[in-house]
C-alpha cells in the first residue's frame, strides 16, 4: 500500500506538471515522470488554464453529509450509557438491533446493522464527557417517541424480525 500524500505535495507534483508542459513535454511523458496517469495530467493543465495557480491547490473531500448530526450522536452516546432496561426496554444490553430501532424511533433514519455496530464502537470510543443538557433532552425525546415499545425478539439475521 502505498503511502499518504499530503495536499502540499500534490500541489508541488500538479506545478511540476504545469512547468514541465510550459517547457514543452508531452502530457504522457509527464505522466510517465510523475507516476500518474496521462487523465491526471490533462485535467491538472486544463484547471491551471482556466484558473491559474488556483486552480492546482487541494481542495478538502467532504464525502457524503452525515445521516446523524453531531447532537444525534451525542444522544445517541447518552442512550447507551444507559441499559435498556433504564428507558423500559426488555433487555440486559444493547445489540445492534435494538441501537437500530432506537435510532430509527428517535431520529428518524435507517441504517444496516453493520453501520450501527460502526456507530456503536464509536460511541464507546469517545472520551469526553456528555453535558447534562444531552440526558435531559434524551429524556425528552423518549417521551415523545415512546422507545419502550421497541420489540426485543430480533432475529440475529440482520436486524429482521421473527
Amino acid at each position: 500500500m502505498g503511502q499518504r500524500l499530503t495536499s502540499e505535495i500534490l500541489q508541488r507534483r500538479r506545478t511540476r506538471a504545469v512547468t514541465l508542459r510550459e517547457e514543452g513535454w508531452r502530457i504522457t511523458d509527464i505522466a510517465h515522470a510523475l507516476q500518474v496517469s496521462p487523465a491526471a495530467v490533462s485535467q491538472w493543465i486544463k484547471a491551471y488554464t482556466q484558473q491559474g495557480a488556483k486552480g492546482l491547490v487541494s481542495t478538502p473531500k467532504t464525502g457524503a453529509t452525515p445521516r446523524l448530526t453531531k447532537r444525534h450522536q451525542l444522544l445517541l452516546r447518552a442512550l447507551l450509557s444507559d441499559t435498556p432496561r433504564d428507558h423500559g426496554i426488555d433487555a440486559d444490553a444493547w445489540n445492534r438491533a435494538l441501537v437500530q430501532q432506537a435510532i430509527k424511533r428517535l431520529f428518524g433514519v435507517s441504517f444496516s446493522i453493520q453501520h450501527v455496530g460502526r456507530l456503536m464502537k464509536n460511541a464507546a470510543q469517545e472520551t469526553s464527557s456528555l453535558p447534562r443538557v444531552t440526558h435531559l433532552e434524551l429524556k425528552d425525546l423518549i417521551r415523545k417517541s415512546d422507545i419502550a415499545r421497541i420489540r426485543t425478539r430480533i432475529n440475529d439475521s440482520h436486524g429482521k424480525r421473527k
